[in-house]
């Protein structure tokens, strides 16, 4: 069977390995076999980060991964894809199960900003909190994962849908904010 060049799964040639090594090495702080890290994929970390994968996962070009203090933690299950120009901000905890479809352009933020009225917004902290994504989840293109959501295994989320609550397993969330419209059969 030929290799299909176009495929995000495509390990690519040498380049691409040795910029894989780089970022493995510079970056992660375990990660599992057959992981590829596109070139223009990008990393900003604080030095207590923990960054962790499992095997066969794919991170595609443009991707932003921000981990910012207080602690933060940020775990990809095995054979998940995150999507073109994805951006992934924790300053706590993300956890993203196994079999995971991230599409392009999706964000997953486990924070938010304070918003008192007797203190300007500028002078308020930042609310932590956490996401956690099952297994063999379904994240459309432009989707928000904000804080304090859980998507259970199975789930589909719309395209350009914004995830503000829990979604239970297997089903499908659409619109913004997100609502089950019905389950996987």
């Amino acid at each position: 069977m030929a290799t299909d060049k176009a495929s995000y799964r495509n390990r690519g040639g040498i380049l691409q390995r040795l910029v894989t090594a780089y970022k493995r090495f510079r970056y992660f702080s375990r990660a599992g076999s057959n992981l590829v890290v596109k070139r223009s994929a990008e990393f900003r970390m604080v030095k207590q980060a923990v960054l962790e994968v499992g095997s066969n996962v794919t991170i595609q070009d443009y991707s932003f991964f921000q981990l910012t203090m207080p602690e933060p933690k940020v775990f990809i299950g095995n054979n998940t894809v995150i999507g073109r120009r994805n951006i992934i901000t924790a300053k706590n905890r993300i956890s993203i199960g196994n079999d995971v479809l991230i599409g392009s352009d999706v964000q997953i933020i486990d924070h938010g900003h304070g918003m008192r009225r007797d203190v300007p917004i500028r002078l308020q902290k930042a609310e932590i909190g956490f996401v956690e994504i099952g297994d063999d989840v379904w994240i459309g293109a432009g989707a928000k994962i904000l804080m304090n959501v859980t998507i259970g295994t199975g789930a589909v989320i719309g395209a350009n849908s914004v995830v503000t609550a829990d979604v239970p397993d297997y089903a499908i969330a659409v619109g913004s904010p997100a609502k089950v419209v019905k389950y996987r059969a």
